[in-house]
Protein backbone atom coordinates (compact mmCIF):
# COMPACT_ATOMS: atom_id res chain seq x y z
CA UNK A 1 0.00 0.00 0.00
CA UNK A 2 2.67 2.71 0.78
CA UNK A 3 4.12 1.63 -2.58
CA UNK A 4 1.01 2.22 -4.46
CA UNK A 5 0.91 5.86 -2.63
CA UNK A 6 4.11 6.84 -3.63
CA UNK A 7 3.28 6.02 -6.89
CA UNK A 8 0.85 7.93 -7.32
CA UNK A 9 2.13 10.87 -5.56
CA UNK A 10 5.02 10.54 -7.69
CA UNK A 11 3.03 10.51 -11.52
CA UNK A 12 1.02 13.76 -10.16
CA UNK A 13 4.65 15.26 -9.37
CA UNK A 14 6.29 14.42 -12.48
CA UNK A 15 3.14 15.87 -14.67
CA UNK A 16 3.38 19.04 -12.57
CA UNK A 17 6.98 19.55 -12.44
CA UNK A 18 6.85 18.71 -16.29
CA UNK A 19 4.44 21.63 -16.97
CA UNK A 20 6.46 23.95 -14.66
CA UNK A 21 9.83 22.81 -16.57
CA UNK A 22 7.51 23.86 -20.14
CA UNK A 23 6.30 26.75 -18.84
CA UNK A 24 9.34 28.22 -17.64
CA UNK A 25 11.17 27.85 -20.99
CA UNK A 26 8.16 29.03 -22.92
CA UNK A 27 7.03 32.01 -22.00
CA UNK A 28 7.51 33.65 -25.34
CA UNK A 29 5.15 31.45 -26.73
CA UNK A 30 1.38 30.76 -26.31
CA UNK A 31 0.54 29.45 -22.38
CA UNK A 32 -2.90 29.31 -23.24
CA UNK A 33 -5.06 26.45 -21.00
CA UNK A 34 -5.37 23.90 -23.89
CA UNK A 35 -1.63 24.67 -24.35
CA UNK A 36 -0.89 23.64 -20.74
CA UNK A 37 -3.12 21.17 -19.92
CA UNK A 38 -2.02 19.07 -23.12
CA UNK A 39 1.39 19.41 -21.52
CA UNK A 40 0.59 18.17 -18.46
CA UNK A 41 -1.56 15.48 -19.79
CA UNK A 42 -4.87 16.37 -17.34
CA UNK A 43 -8.02 17.12 -18.71
CA UNK A 44 -8.37 20.52 -19.46
CA UNK A 45 -11.85 21.05 -18.11
CA UNK A 46 -10.04 20.33 -14.43
CA UNK A 47 -6.38 21.08 -14.81
CA UNK A 48 -6.93 24.86 -13.79
CA UNK A 49 -8.46 23.54 -10.45
CA UNK A 50 -5.98 20.94 -9.86
CA UNK A 51 -2.48 23.74 -10.95
CA UNK A 52 -4.45 26.16 -8.37
CA UNK A 53 -5.01 24.02 -6.08
CA UNK A 54 -1.05 22.66 -6.13
CA UNK A 55 0.71 25.67 -6.72
CA UNK A 56 -1.81 28.20 -4.91
CA UNK A 57 -1.78 30.78 -7.94
CA UNK A 58 -3.71 30.46 -11.19
CA UNK A 59 -2.36 29.00 -14.59
CA UNK A 60 -2.82 32.87 -15.83
CA UNK A 61 -1.43 34.52 -12.78
CA UNK A 62 1.74 32.44 -12.31
CA UNK A 63 2.52 32.71 -16.51
CA UNK A 64 2.39 36.95 -15.83
CA UNK A 65 4.35 36.79 -12.88
CA UNK A 66 6.91 35.21 -14.65
CA UNK A 67 6.59 36.72 -17.40
CA UNK A 68 6.98 39.93 -15.97
CA UNK A 69 9.59 38.60 -13.45
CA UNK A 70 11.74 37.85 -16.51
CA UNK A 71 11.03 40.98 -18.06
CA UNK A 72 12.91 43.02 -15.09
CA UNK A 73 15.88 41.45 -14.83
CA UNK A 74 16.09 41.75 -18.58
CA UNK A 75 15.90 45.36 -18.16
CA UNK A 76 18.38 45.43 -15.14
CA UNK A 77 21.44 43.59 -17.76
CA UNK A 78 20.22 44.46 -20.78
CA UNK A 79 20.17 47.98 -21.24
CA UNK A 80 21.11 48.08 -25.00
CA UNK A 81 17.17 46.38 -25.82
CA UNK A 82 14.12 48.01 -26.27
CA UNK A 83 11.47 47.70 -23.99
CA UNK A 84 9.59 46.67 -26.94
CA UNK A 85 12.10 44.10 -27.44
CA UNK A 86 12.32 42.63 -23.83
CA UNK A 87 8.17 42.61 -23.61
CA UNK A 88 7.71 40.61 -26.79
CA UNK A 89 10.33 38.28 -25.87
CA UNK A 90 8.71 37.50 -22.68
CA UNK A 91 5.38 36.94 -24.49
CA UNK A 92 3.31 40.09 -24.20
CA UNK A 93 1.46 40.81 -27.50
CA UNK A 94 2.31 44.51 -27.69
CA UNK A 95 4.51 47.33 -25.86
CA UNK A 96 1.21 48.65 -24.21
CA UNK A 97 0.20 45.73 -22.66
CA UNK A 98 3.56 45.24 -21.04
CA UNK A 99 3.63 48.62 -19.78
CA UNK A 100 0.72 48.49 -18.16
CA UNK A 101 1.22 45.27 -16.46
CA UNK A 102 4.44 46.09 -15.60
CA UNK A 103 3.67 49.02 -13.81
CA UNK A 104 0.69 47.17 -11.60
CA UNK A 105 2.57 44.66 -10.62
CA UNK A 106 5.71 46.81 -9.50
CA UNK A 107 4.59 50.30 -9.45
CA UNK A 108 7.08 51.91 -12.08
CA UNK A 109 7.29 52.36 -15.41
CA UNK A 110 9.84 49.64 -16.82
CA UNK A 111 12.00 52.68 -17.96
CA UNK A 112 11.80 53.72 -14.55
CA UNK A 113 12.70 50.33 -13.29
CA UNK A 114 15.99 50.50 -15.43
CA UNK A 115 16.95 53.64 -14.42
CA UNK A 116 16.84 52.50 -10.61
CA UNK A 117 13.89 52.15 -9.06
CA UNK A 118 14.66 48.34 -9.34
CA UNK A 119 17.05 48.58 -6.53
CA UNK A 120 14.19 50.26 -4.17
CA UNK A 121 12.17 47.74 -5.04
CA UNK A 122 14.26 45.10 -3.58
CA UNK A 123 14.70 47.05 -0.44
CA UNK A 124 10.70 46.55 0.49
CA UNK A 125 10.55 43.47 -1.24
CA UNK A 126 12.91 42.54 1.15
CA UNK A 127 11.28 43.75 3.98
CA UNK A 128 8.18 42.26 3.05
CA UNK A 129 9.91 38.96 2.95
CA UNK A 130 10.73 38.88 6.76
CA UNK A 131 7.26 39.61 7.45
CA UNK A 132 5.92 37.16 5.68
CA UNK A 133 8.10 34.84 7.21
CA UNK A 134 6.23 35.14 10.39
CA UNK A 135 3.01 34.77 9.03
CA UNK A 136 2.83 31.69 6.77
CA UNK A 137 -0.34 30.25 7.68
CA UNK A 138 -1.70 29.55 4.06
CA UNK A 139 1.07 27.50 2.74
CA UNK A 140 4.50 26.19 4.08
CA UNK A 141 7.41 26.41 1.90
CA UNK A 142 5.52 26.93 -0.93
CA UNK A 143 5.56 30.85 -2.43
CA UNK A 144 4.59 32.44 -5.24
CA UNK A 145 8.73 32.91 -5.68
CA UNK A 146 9.76 29.41 -5.13
CA UNK A 147 9.44 26.67 -7.90
CA UNK A 148 8.02 23.49 -7.05
CA UNK A 149 8.16 20.76 -4.50
CA UNK A 150 6.84 17.57 -4.59
CA UNK A 151 6.95 17.22 -0.71
CA UNK A 152 5.30 20.28 0.05
CA UNK A 153 2.19 20.31 2.07
CA UNK A 154 -0.35 22.55 0.99
CA UNK A 155 -2.00 24.17 4.06
CA UNK A 156 -5.70 25.86 4.21
CA UNK A 157 -7.51 28.74 6.22
CA UNK A 158 -9.69 26.34 6.95
CA UNK A 159 -9.00 22.62 6.91
CA UNK A 160 -11.29 20.65 5.04
CA UNK A 161 -11.41 17.49 5.44
CA UNK A 162 -13.70 15.67 3.36
CA UNK A 163 -15.30 12.24 2.92
CA UNK A 164 -15.03 11.20 -0.80
CA UNK A 165 -16.48 8.18 -2.39
CA UNK A 166 -15.93 6.69 -5.93
CA UNK A 167 -18.68 5.45 -7.43
CA UNK A 168 -20.69 4.93 -10.83
CA UNK A 169 -23.36 7.26 -11.82
CA UNK A 170 -26.09 6.47 -14.19
CA UNK A 171 -27.04 8.12 -17.31
CA UNK A 172 -29.19 11.22 -16.29
CA UNK A 173 -31.54 13.03 -18.54
CA UNK A 174 -32.22 16.54 -17.91
CA UNK A 175 -33.57 19.60 -19.09
CA UNK A 176 -31.58 23.00 -19.13
CA UNK A 177 -31.37 26.27 -19.28
CA UNK A 178 -28.06 27.68 -20.14
CA UNK A 179 -26.52 30.88 -18.78
CA UNK A 180 -23.88 32.92 -20.57
CA UNK A 181 -23.45 35.88 -18.18
CA UNK A 182 -21.16 34.85 -15.58
CA UNK A 183 -21.42 33.13 -12.27
CA UNK A 184 -22.27 36.01 -10.28
CA UNK A 185 -25.40 38.63 -10.76
CA UNK A 186 -28.54 37.27 -11.26
CA UNK A 187 -28.16 35.03 -14.21
CA UNK A 188 -27.77 31.88 -12.64
CA UNK A 189 -30.92 32.48 -10.54
CA UNK A 190 -32.98 33.76 -13.85
CA UNK A 191 -31.53 30.44 -15.18
CA UNK A 192 -33.10 28.47 -12.23
CA UNK A 193 -36.30 30.04 -12.14
CA UNK A 194 -37.02 29.38 -15.96
CA UNK A 195 -36.14 25.85 -15.95
CA UNK A 196 -38.23 24.99 -12.24
CA UNK A 197 -41.00 27.72 -13.37
CA UNK A 198 -41.38 25.26 -16.93
CA UNK A 199 -40.71 21.76 -14.89
CA UNK A 200 -43.25 21.83 -12.37
CA UNK A 201 -46.00 23.26 -14.78
CA UNK A 202 -45.84 20.32 -16.74
CA UNK A 203 -45.50 17.88 -13.52
CA UNK A 204 -41.83 17.00 -13.83
CA UNK A 205 -40.60 17.84 -10.03
CA UNK A 206 -41.15 15.66 -7.52
CA UNK A 207 -39.16 13.80 -4.85
CA UNK A 208 -36.95 11.56 -7.00
CA UNK A 209 -35.57 14.93 -8.92
CA UNK A 210 -32.20 16.10 -9.33
CA UNK A 211 -31.47 19.45 -9.84
CA UNK A 212 -27.68 19.68 -10.84
CA UNK A 213 -25.25 22.86 -11.75
CA UNK A 214 -22.86 22.40 -14.21
CA UNK A 215 -20.16 25.14 -14.96
CA UNK A 216 -18.05 24.67 -17.69
CA UNK A 217 -15.33 27.52 -17.48
CA UNK A 218 -12.79 28.93 -15.14
CA UNK A 219 -13.54 32.57 -14.48
CA UNK A 220 -9.59 33.02 -14.54
CA UNK A 221 -9.22 32.20 -18.39
CA UNK A 222 -12.47 33.37 -19.56
CA UNK A 223 -14.04 37.06 -19.00
CA UNK A 224 -15.75 36.43 -16.19
CA UNK A 225 -19.16 37.61 -18.20
CA UNK A 226 -18.44 35.28 -20.36
CA UNK A 227 -18.32 31.93 -18.41
CA UNK A 228 -21.23 29.63 -18.74
CA UNK A 229 -23.36 27.59 -16.63
CA UNK A 230 -26.34 24.82 -17.14
CA UNK A 231 -29.32 24.87 -14.70
CA UNK A 232 -30.40 21.43 -14.56
CA UNK A 233 -33.44 19.20 -13.83
CA UNK A 234 -33.56 15.53 -14.16
CA UNK A 235 -36.59 14.49 -16.30
CA UNK A 236 -37.88 11.16 -18.37
CA UNK A 237 -36.18 9.81 -21.17
CA UNK A 238 -38.13 11.37 -24.07
CA UNK A 239 -39.00 14.44 -22.59
CA UNK A 240 -38.88 17.17 -25.40
CA UNK A 241 -36.82 20.37 -25.83
CA UNK A 242 -39.04 23.52 -25.49
CA UNK A 243 -37.54 26.64 -26.87
CA UNK A 244 -35.38 28.20 -24.17
CA UNK A 245 -35.36 24.87 -22.42
CA UNK A 246 -32.89 22.19 -23.98
CA UNK A 247 -33.02 19.07 -23.01
CA UNK A 248 -29.71 15.99 -23.04
CA UNK A 249 -28.47 13.30 -21.00
CA UNK A 250 -25.33 13.43 -18.58
CA UNK A 251 -23.64 9.92 -19.69
CA UNK A 252 -23.02 7.64 -16.93
CA UNK A 253 -19.52 7.57 -15.69
CA UNK A 254 -17.21 7.18 -12.56
CA UNK A 255 -17.34 9.97 -10.14
CA UNK A 256 -15.78 10.89 -7.42
CA UNK A 257 -18.40 12.19 -4.58
CA UNK A 258 -18.45 14.32 -1.87
CA UNK A 259 -20.86 16.16 -0.23
CA UNK A 260 -20.49 19.92 1.17
CA UNK A 261 -22.66 21.72 3.57
CA UNK A 262 -20.92 25.59 4.04
CA UNK A 263 -21.52 28.88 2.91
CA UNK A 264 -20.47 30.23 -0.36
CA UNK A 265 -16.54 31.31 0.53
CA UNK A 266 -16.04 27.70 2.17
CA UNK A 267 -16.68 26.10 -1.71
CA UNK A 268 -13.53 27.16 -3.83
CA UNK A 269 -10.97 25.53 -0.02
CA UNK A 270 -13.30 22.27 -0.24
CA UNK A 271 -12.51 22.04 -4.41
CA UNK A 272 -9.08 22.99 -3.51
CA UNK A 273 -9.17 19.75 -0.86
CA UNK A 274 -10.40 17.58 -3.96
CA UNK A 275 -7.89 18.60 -6.39
CA UNK A 276 -4.74 19.26 -4.39
CA UNK A 277 -5.09 16.57 -1.65
CA UNK A 278 -7.34 13.78 -2.68
CA UNK A 279 -7.19 13.66 -5.90
CA UNK A 280 -3.19 12.94 -6.13
CA UNK A 281 -3.15 10.07 -3.54
CA UNK A 282 -6.18 8.53 -5.06
CA UNK A 283 -4.88 6.86 -7.96
CA UNK A 284 -7.14 8.96 -10.19
CA UNK A 285 -6.95 11.93 -12.32
CA UNK A 286 -10.24 14.42 -13.97
CA UNK A 287 -12.11 12.93 -16.09
CA UNK A 288 -12.73 14.28 -19.55
CA UNK A 289 -16.11 16.38 -18.70
CA UNK A 290 -17.28 19.18 -16.26
CA UNK A 291 -17.88 18.62 -12.71
CA UNK A 292 -21.65 18.08 -11.51
CA UNK A 293 -23.01 19.95 -8.05
CA UNK A 294 -26.12 17.86 -7.27
CA UNK A 295 -27.95 20.07 -5.07
CA UNK A 296 -29.81 19.25 -2.02
CA UNK A 297 -30.80 22.13 -0.34
CA UNK A 298 -32.18 25.92 -1.09
CA UNK A 299 -29.75 27.68 0.79
CA UNK A 300 -32.50 30.72 0.98
CA UNK A 301 -34.83 28.61 2.99
CA UNK A 302 -31.90 27.03 5.22
CA UNK A 303 -31.59 28.22 8.94
CA UNK A 304 -27.85 28.91 8.41
CA UNK A 305 -27.95 29.85 4.89
CA UNK A 306 -25.92 26.76 3.94
CA UNK A 307 -25.37 25.67 0.68
CA UNK A 308 -25.56 21.51 0.73
CA UNK A 309 -24.64 19.61 -2.59
CA UNK A 310 -22.68 16.78 -3.92
CA UNK A 311 -19.80 17.80 -5.81
CA UNK A 312 -19.19 15.28 -8.41
CA UNK A 313 -15.84 15.06 -10.36
CA UNK A 314 -15.58 13.01 -13.42
CA UNK A 315 -12.62 10.40 -12.53
CA UNK A 316 -10.86 8.06 -14.90
CA UNK A 317 -7.36 5.81 -13.65
CA UNK A 318 -4.34 7.73 -13.60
Amino acid sequence: MPGSWVKKQREYNTRLNRTLYYIEHNLDRELSLEVVSKVSGFSSFHFHRIFRAMIGETLSDYVKRLRLERAAILLEHNPFRSVTEIALDCGFSSSSNFARAFKERFGVSATEWREGESIKFRKIRNEQSKKRKADSNMREDLSPSAPYNPHTKLKMRKEHVMKVEVKQMPEIHIAYVRCMKGYSGPGIAEAWEKVCRWAGARGLIGSQTKFIGISYDDPDVTPQDKCRYDACVSVPKGTEPDGEINVTSIPAGRYAVSRFEGQPQDIKPAYDFLYGRWMPDSGFQPGDSPCLEIYLNDPKTDPKGRHVFEMCIPVKPL
